[in-house]
């Protein structure tokens, strides 16, 4: 049994273009014998600022300390998939390290030290990438020169060591993708120095040469112009961007970084900012933060990995250290599990690998609405990005498969209301169950909001499902049998004030669009999208309010072209309902139902022997359960109140021909406070049915939906 004393002690490193990050000297690491090839395991104990080392044989003896692995839930890697490629662009990398010499990416096209650009792509003999400090093929960092930052010169290491560390070789630690291999590309000086033009350079080559993610753990307090047009070119062929924010504890909404906020000058979501967790997993006290620049967060506190090494010098005789910090260290654990889905779904977008890295976070428990928001999506969940990645990669071709002769289903969605299982049904007329399924996770207790819509054009209607108040603004698309078919957030993936969602085909491209809105607290903002998450359009229809919008798509006046007609629930006193044309210019507008005491519901309904939609407009919640139907101009049709007037839980009505025997039928459902009742009406308001979807003695409410072509 051998043993070591060592006292540690941290500083803050303040180096240009880096994170401030907790320097330590190597924390007892792995003494490897050259000639042996016999390693010893150090167990490390704390006591009064003193590691006591003791030695003991093991493989990949240091995994117990990766306390982040459990953190982000981070799955064992099987042998299937791909092979990924992080380029790595940082301020050295150890070439030879006992864990990562193999998982350095060989460039194939290229014979090493021949002094030749074999595959003349303007660098001679980058066999394993290049620096483009020095101008040469050798990436590692130069520790010769005496104002060398130890942390600097250990921190491509440590990055790379994170994400591809070699699994199951009797050495060190595990990478969070160890599979994947690291183009190291170095960027920045021994004491963190570059400029922008080397970082330029180095994402063209990253790009050109395959990579399929680009780490970025260096921030800019400047924006640059030329970078930004790079970064956003490299996202356009498909390379997955991932960005540290920073360690400064700013707020980047109000005192932005680059490049993690470059997405607020591009106009769109290239690049994934990445902000640091404590080991509680809320924000590190150094981390900044911010929800224009924030996607998603993970742990950045207390990691013990890989560093460089040098047998000849003292103060890199170790390959192991502890602790470091920053967002520089999260930002490769959001970069590994890039990869990772990837390396198993080659062909997502990487807006397809954001949204399923995002949707799958773990949210921020303990904090403040604005906290939360700040830190994006919430803490990096690998498992489950894995799971919603496959759905991406399931998912259909939105407008290929276009089937003129559109065909309902014959069928009515219903979901319930806040405090039960996120649970949908598709049923008959007469309630009979056709399929059901969870929308959202089996803990979820905010209610689920339906739609139903021919949203990908193949002649039968998709479920369109949005979470109620308390939930994410995530919505998601399912085939007829329950089966998940793509997702999208609608608004800021922090924002818990519930949406609802409608479908139509706003556009005559025969394909329904989703338009969504938000509930209480929001924006009043109504936004259009495709079933993959493009936001095709958006408007205001009763300017910035707190208010829930509801809105509906028909054909309300003598052309070819949609309208969309819009209401407001809630405390709304004025039940003015609003139409607007396809690009949210407003067209007219009239009230309904002035009696009521709160807001109104709309939808669409399409009479017997009627040209023209006309819309149904019921009571929202704190009036009576009236229903009415109206044309375009404010002409009141037939109206009735459908459940005891002392009934004040809201109603939601839908109609169709769900029988499918040439007779339109409205259908009504409480929304809050209310059995699970369904009632089937005529159009003028005759009870011709009804069942109970759910329990009958639940009093959650419902949610409905039905599609007519």
């Amino acid at each position: 049994m051998s043993w070591m004393l060592c006292w540690m002690w941290g500083t803050k490193a303040e180096a240009l273009g880096y994170e401030n990050m907790l320097q330590c000297v190597r924390s007892m690491v792995v003494f490897l014998s050259r000639k042996t090839q016999a390693f010893l395991l150090v167990a490390v104990f704390f006591a009064s600022g003193v590691f006591v080392v003791h030695a003991q044989a093991a493989k990949d003896p240091f995994v117990s300390e990766l306390w982040y692995l459990n953190a982000i839930h981070n799955p064992t890697e099987t042998s299937s998939g791909k092979e990924s490629i992080v380029a790595v662009l940082d301020a050295g990398f150890d070439m030879t390290h006992e864990d990562l010499a193999d998982q350095y990416w060989v460039n194939a096209g290229e014979i090493a030290n021949d002094h030749k650009d074999n595959d003349h792509n303007g660098y001679e003999d980058d066999a394993r990438g290049w620096d483009f400090i020095d101008n040469d093929s050798n990436p590692s960092p130069d520790i010769s020169d005496p104002r060398a930052d130890d942390t600097i010169v250990s921190h491509g290491t440590l990055l790379s060591g994170i994400i591809a560390a070699q699994a199951n070789n009797g050495k060190g630690i595990v990478g969070i993708a160890s599979q994947t291999k690291i183009m190291p590309l170095r960027i920045l000086d021994s004491k963190g120095k570059g400029t922008t033009a080397q970082v330029r350079d180095a994402i063209t080559y990253a790009v050109k040469n395959g990579a399929d993610v680009i780490n970025l753990s260096l921030i800019s307090t400047k924006p640059d112009d030329s970078l930004q047009q790079v970064i956003g070119w490299a996202a356009d062929q498909g390379v997955v961007i991932v960005a540290a924010v920073g360690n400064s504890n700013l707020d980047l909404d109000r005192d932005p970084t680059f490049p993690a906020c470059f997405d607020t000058r591009i106009g769109k979501n290239s690049v994934i900012g990445v902000a640091a967790l404590d080991k509680n997993g809320k924000k590190a006290a150094f981390s900044n933060s911010g929800s224009n620049c924030v996607d998603i967060s993970a742990p950045g506190v207390n990691i013990f990995g890989a560093v460089f090494h040098d047998d000849t010098n003292f103060l890199y005789s170790t390959s192991y250290g502890s602790p470091f910090e920053g967002t520089s260290i999260a930002a490769p654990m959001v970069s590994a599990a890039a990869a990772r889905l990837r390396s198993v779904f080659p062909l997502l977008t990487p807006s397809q690998i954001r949204l399923s890295l995002m949707l799958s976070a773990d949210p921020i428990s303990g904090v403040t609405p604005e906290e939360r928001r700040a830190l994006g999506a919430g803490s990096l969940n690998i498992e489950r990005a894995l799971q919603t990645a496959a759905v991406f990669a399931g998912s259909v071709s939105g407008g290929t498969t276009h089937n003129v002769n559109q065909h309902p289903s014959g069928s009515l969605i219903v979901a319930q209301g806040k405090g039960t299982e996120p649970i949908v049904k598709r049923v008959n007329g007469n309630g009979k169950e056709l399929a059901s399924f969870f929308a959202y996770d089996k803990k979820f207790r905010g209610g689920v909001r339906v739609a139903a819509g021919d949203v990908n054009g193949d002649g039968t209607e998709e479920i369109i499902t949005a979470a109620g108040a308390g939930g994410g603004p995530q919505v998601r698309v399912f085939d007829l049998a329950g089966k998940p078919m793509t997702q999208f957030f609608a608004f800021n993936v922090s924002d818990r004030y519930g949406i609802f969602v409608s479908a139509g085909d706003v556009n005559r491209d025969g394909i329904d669009e989703i338009l969504v809105t938000q509930d209480q607290g929001g924006n009043g903002q109504v936004r259009i999208f495709t079933m993959r998450g493009e936001m095709i359009g958006s408007f205001y229809p009763f300017g910035r309010t707190e208010l829930p919008v509801f809105v509906t798509v028909g054909n309300f006046d003598d052309d070819a072209d949609a309208e969309i007609a819009s209401s407001l629930g809630g405390s709304d006193k004025k039940h003015r309902i609003k139409i607007f044309d396809a690009n949210g210019r407003y067209v007219r507008d009239f009230a309904a139902l002035t009696f009521l005491k709160t807001g109104l519901r709309v939808s669409t309904v399409r009479l017997r022997d009627q040209k023209q939609d006309q819309l149904l407009v019921s009571a929202d919640s704190g009036s009576a359960p009236w229903v009415a139907i109206f044309d375009a101009l404010g002409n009141l049709k037939t109206s009735s109140p459908v459940l005891p007037q002392n009934f004040l839980g809201g109603i939601q009505a839908v109609a169709g021909d769900v029988n499918a025997n040439g007779v339109i039928e409205v259908y009504t459902a409480p929304v809050l406070n209310g059995g699970p009742q369904v009632r089937a009406f005529d159009d003028s308001f005759k009870v011709v049915g009804g069942f109970f979807a759910y329990d009958k003695m639940g009093r959650s409410g419902l949610s409905l939906a039905t599609w007519n072509p």
